[in-house]
Parts: C-alpha cells; structure tokens; sequence
C-alpha cells in the first residue's frame, strides 16, 4: 500500500472506551508504514459526517459501530472523489465488519489494513436522501436497533438489543403498502420489510442468502406479509434459519424499488444502518460499487 494521507475517524464511547485505549497504538503502527495520519475523534452525533464532508485525505480510517461508518459514507458519497474507506469496527453488532471479514480485535483489524486486507469495491444504496451500506427495514423488530439507549448498549451489548426487541412481540405492525421494483409491484398489508446489501442482519449470518453479493448493483428485499399469528412465527424462522422465507413471504431482487403508504395515516419509521432516518413512503435505489472499502481476503472470494 503507497503511502497515504489517512484521517483518523473515531467514536471515543464505542466499544466502552477500547478505541481511546488503543488511538496511540493505531497511529504509530500508520506512522511507522510510513502514512501520514490525522486524529479526527468525535464529540458529538454528526461529527464523523462532518470530518468526512471536510476531508480532503486518500483514505479515511473509522473506527466504532455500524452507526459511524454510515455517518462517513453519508460524508463522502456527495463528492465526485472519494477516499478509500477502512474500518475498525468498535460496535455492539458490527454487522458491515462481519461481512466483510474484519477481526473484531483492534491488532488484528489494523494488520488487516495495513498488511493482508485488500481493496474492493462495494454497493451502497440510497432511502430517500440518506445513505446507507447494509440495511433498511420497517415494521416487527426494526425499531429495536435505534431505540435502545447508549447507556444500556455499553452495559448489556447485544442483550439490550434482544430485550427490545422482545417489547415488539405482541405489537401488531400492519403496512398497507405498494412496492415498484425491477420485476413490477405488489400491493399488501406488510408486518416487515427488510433491505439488505448483503448476508447478515441483527447479528444474524443469513446463510440461505449466500448469493447476495456486496458489488452487484442489486439489493435483496425480503417481504412478510401480516398474518396475525403466523406472521410472528415466520419472522422469528427468517432468524433463527439463516433467512428462510416460508409462504406469506416475498424474497426480491432490484436496483430499485418504491414504497409507497396506502393508509394516509401511516406512521412508518425506517432504519437504516441501525438508524432512524426516513418516514412513510420511500424510494430505495443502488449505487453500484461506490466506495472502495478493505476486506479480508476471504470475503473478497465470498461476498464480492
């Protein structure tokens, strides 16, 4: 790798402080490869969108959770050029770095980088106005992974998740929704709808999705009807067998696709990244292969 202007993109509170512990580290192991690096650490939301609008840097390096890496990608996918993006991942789910094969131990995600990591080209998709690299979704269970609090991810990890989402049992999320994509439309009640780049959702590996690939300029939609009780039933199977999709559900493929609310008193929130961005009526579309991201080896031959 020739030598390059790296600004150092991190959240100090991911990972219950890890990062701050080991930023000295990080920085003498760019240095002593001989890259120039700038220490860019956030202070508040938006920060590291902010860092990455201003950026002017070949390649920026960040470092926390799924959330940050999508305020970087928000940053640079506006800019005609765009610096290469590596990513430690200091997370609580970490759903990008698992796909992309990124150790979740700081050493080893550093010499992935700097030493046996490659460069690929990745998708990212665009809800709306607002950016993301890996998910969209609405309905059952896709509040669960914005409305736990920082206080509580820190403390009980992946369990705050689990506990929230187990709040969403017994609620009756009922879509009236009409979805354009490639293929045509449908028209229906929805309980979930998932938007996927790739294999893994919610700290889930989808392994019956293995074709889903993170460059083809495609993103996977999975659709579950409302059915009442079977509609919990089959959501919870999706899960817990790797993305199967029994009848009542609709497995898609497209470049795009357009939701759009048929109950003008829809209140629908979206997730993207594990955030909460847009409302009610969407257009989600790809941009096929926009980034420049390092992966493993290993995810180079699988997942691109």
């Amino acid at each position: 790798m020739i030598d390059m202007r790296v600004g150092f993109i991190y959240n100090p509170e991911s990972g219950s402080g890890k990062i701050e512990q080991n930023a000295d580290y990080i920085v003498n192991e760019f240095k002593a490869k001989g890259h120039d690096i700038e220490v860019l650490k956030t202070k508040k939301p938006l920060d590291a969108k902010r860092y990455a609008i201003e950026s002017n840097h070949d390649m920026l390096l960040v470092a926390g959770g799924d959330g940050t890496l999508n305020e970087v990608v928000n940053g640079i996918m506006p800019k005609a050029e765009r610096p290469k993006i590596a990513y430690i991942p200091t997370g609580t789910v970490n759903d990008v770095a698992h796909m992309l094969g990124i150790p979740m131990n700081i050493k080893k995600a550093v010499k992935l980088i700097l030493e046996t990591g490659v460069v690929k080209k990745m998708d990212i998709s665009k809800i709306n106005d607002t950016y993301f690299t890996y998910a969209a979704a609405t309905g059952r269970f896709a509040k669960a992974s914005y409305d736990v609090k920082r206080k509580d991810k820190k403390r009980f990890g992946i369990l705050a998740y689990i506990v929230r989402g187990i709040t969403d049992l017994l609620f009756d999320y009922k879509m009236p929704l009409r979805i354009t994509y490639d293929g045509g439309a449908i028209d229906h009640t929805f309980t979930l709808l998932l938007f996927l780049n790739g294999p893994r959702v919610g700290g889930r590996n989808l392994y019956l999705m293995k074709k889903s690939k993170l460059n083809d300029g495609k993103i996977e939609a999975r659709l579950f009807e409302r059915q009442r009780f079977w509609a919990l039933i089959k959501v919870l199977t999706f899960f817990a067998i790797g993305g199967l999709v029994m009848r009542g559900g609709h497995r898609l493929s497209s470049s795009f696709y357009e939701i759009e609310t048929l109950d003008p008193r829809s209140n629908i929130d979206w997730n993207t990244d594990g955030e909460k961005t847009e409302k009610n009526s969407v257009r989600i579309q790809v941009f096929q292969e926009a980034i420049e991201i390092f992966v493993s080896k290993r995810a180079a031959k699988y997942v691109f």
